[in-house]
This record gives C-alpha cells, sequence and structure tokens, in this order.
C-alpha cells in the first residue's frame, strides 16, 4: 500500500481518512490535539486553487534549481529544496532578535518568495488555515494573535507572510517528492499548532498519507487538504508515493524562540539573566505551572461554543 517499511505501522494504527468533513482528534481529556481541516466545504474551485498553487511551487523550484545551498535540499525532513518567508528569533547574524527571515537566501530565491506570498491560490490556503486554527483552537488562536501583536508593536517592521493568516512563519516544500522522514519540528513552540498543507498530483489512497506516530494514526491525505498538528511534539512524516507521481506541501508555524522572547520581556534569554537575574530564577521555576497554562489554550469539543463567544466578546 505505501511501502514495505510501513506494514508494522499500518497493521498497528487506525486508518483514517481526511475528507471534505473537519474531524477533530481529542486526548483522554477531550480536549482536541488535532485537527483534520480537509478543505472548504461545498468549494468547487478548491481543486483548480491547489493546482495553481502546486504549479506556482513548481516554477520557483524551476527558477531557484541551481541556486540553493546543500542545505535547502538535504535536510532532517528529507531530500528536497525548501524556503522560508516571515519571521522568527534567534539563529545568530542571519535571523537576530526577531528579524525578517531570509536564512542566507539568494536575491533569486527571493523573487521567488515575493511571488509565492503574493500568489492568489496561496493566499487562500493561508487564510483557510488559519481561520481552521481559530475554529478548532479559539483561545491558543488569541494566544498567538495577542503574543504577535505585542511583538509587532515592538517591532512594527516584521510582516507576516500572509496577511490573512495569524502564522508568522511559512514554509514551502517545493517538491517534486517532498516526502517527509520521521521527525519532530524542534522549532515549533511546543504547545502550538503547525498548519500543514498537501500539494502535488498523486493517488492519496496508495501513498502521501500522514502518519502520528505517538498517536499510533494514519491519515490519508489528499492534495488540497490541511491538518493541524502539534508538530513539536508528536513525530510526524509521510508514506512514500508511487512512481511518476509529485507531491509537494505548505506549511505555517509560529517559533518556539519567538514566545520565549515575548515571555522574556521582549528579550533575549541572555539579556534577561543580565537585567533581571531574579525575573529569569521565577519564570524558570514556574515552568510546570506554565505548562498546564498552556495545555489550557486547547479547547474541548463541548467548550467550543463558549469559548468561540468569550474570544469574540475580548475583540470587541
Amino acid at each position: 500500500m505505501a511501502g514495505a517499511p510501513f506494514n508494522s505501522l499500518l497493521q498497528r494504527t487506525r486508518l483514517r481518512f481526511l475528507n471534505r468533513e473537519a474531524k477533530a482528534i481529542v486526548d483522554r481529556e477531550g480536549r482536541i490535539v488535532v485537527y483534520l481541516a480537509g478543505r472548504p466545504k461545498d468549494d468547487k474551485t478548491w481543486d483548480a486553487n491547489s493546482a495553481e498553487a502546486s504549479q506556482a511551487l513548481k516554477t520557483a523550484r524551476e527558477v531557484c534549481e541551481k541556486d540553493y545551498r546543500e542545505d535547502q535540499v538535504k535536510h532532517p525532513r528529507g531530500c528536497y529544496p525548501i524556503m522560508h518567508a516571515g519571521y522568527s528569533h534567534g539563529g545568530g547574524p542571519k535571523a537576530s532578535a526577531s528579524n525578517s527571515q531570509t536564512w542566507g537566501t539568494t536575491d533569486l530565491q527571493a523573487d521567488a518568495l515575493r511571488c509565492l506570498t503574493t500568489c492568489r491560490a496561496f493566499k487562500r490556503i493561508a487564510g483557510f488555515a488559519s481561520s481552521a486554527f481559530r475554529m478548532a483552537a479559539p483561545r491558543l488562536f488569541a494566544h498567538y494573535v495577542q503574543v504577535l501583536k505585542d511583538i509587532r508593536e515592538d517591532r512594527p517592521y516584521l510582516k507576516r507572510p500572509f496577511a490573512n493568516s495569524v502564522f508568522p512563519t511559512a514554509t514551502f516544500n517545493l517538491g517534486p517528492r517532498a516526502v517527509t522522514l520521521p521527525h519532530r519540528d524542534a522549532a515549533n513552540v511546543p504547545y502550538g499548532w503547525c498548519a500543514v498543507t498537501a500539494l502535488g498530483d498523486y493517488n492519496p489512497k496508495l501513498g502521501g498519507h500522514i502518519y502520528l506516530w505517538e498517536l499510533k494514526m494514519v491519515v490519508e491525505f489528499p492534495p488540497g487538504s490541511t491538518i493541524l498538528i502539534p508538530s513539536a511534539v508528536i513525530t510526524h512524516g509521510n508514506t512514500p508515493i508511487q512512481e511518476g507521481e509529485t507531491r509537494q506541501s505548505f506549511t505555517q508555524y509560529c517559533a518556539g524562540s519567538l514566545m520565549r522572547w515575548h515571555l522574556f520581556g521582549l528579550r533575549s534569554a541572555a539579556t534577561l539573566a543580565r537585567q533581571d537575574p531574579k525575573l529569569k530564577e521565577k519564570i524558570e521555576s514556574n515552568a510546570p505551572e506554565r505548562w498546564a497554562q498552556c495545555l489550557g489554550y486547547f479547547s474541548k469539543l463541548d467548550e467550543l461554543p463558549a469559548d468561540h463567544a468569550a474570544a469574540a466578546a475580548a475583540s470587541a
């Protein structure tokens, strides 16, 4: 079905089907921890939109074919070119203190990124993923909004890749066979969600599934579909696709380093230690309580109506 290395995994998991209907995966306490957003309901233009986005990735890959650094093609997630847009924190002189994220891209790649971030198809995908995030985790979404608002007020030059999406960072996995290896995204905020949208031309019943290892689940992942997962704490990847098929993907997330920078009063850990060592010690000693607070950002199914009402009242 998806290659011999995955036979044992498939035999001991529940195969979930990601179709046009959204589905939530909850933990033993009823919290929504993974959201299968699928695609916009009854939108007959979505397949064409996904194909347009896929073509944009193909064009970017071909334009920049001889312009990638080795670490942009060979990385922990697999062997295919990637490009990033948005902003983060840390990373030395190339991405210091919440600067715009270029990570050493060339002028040619910067032009390709501008084409991708202004592409109508990607704007629609980014907006849908952000709306799905708001729908399934309104408290966590509101937390993102407030933290990133504070950061942008301090550094107004920072721009999100897509104005209609809450996420400050986006990654374009250009393909043509962007099948990821088992991994966790250490850069993502541990209690946050990463929005992953599959693109390309492959048979989702025969390959390209996304597997969530600790949950013992394999999910059919058709082109044009979106899933939201806590990618920093759940090992995930894709099953192989068939010969002659193509697969790409588009992800949006918020770096954990940005959340830490905000927690430390819009400064680095080193600066906090130098300016206010007692506060740094207090923050570190409160880690267990802070983790419980972070879990509280995840809504339970029966809490969603009240959480949406509270979020609407707070933003009014």
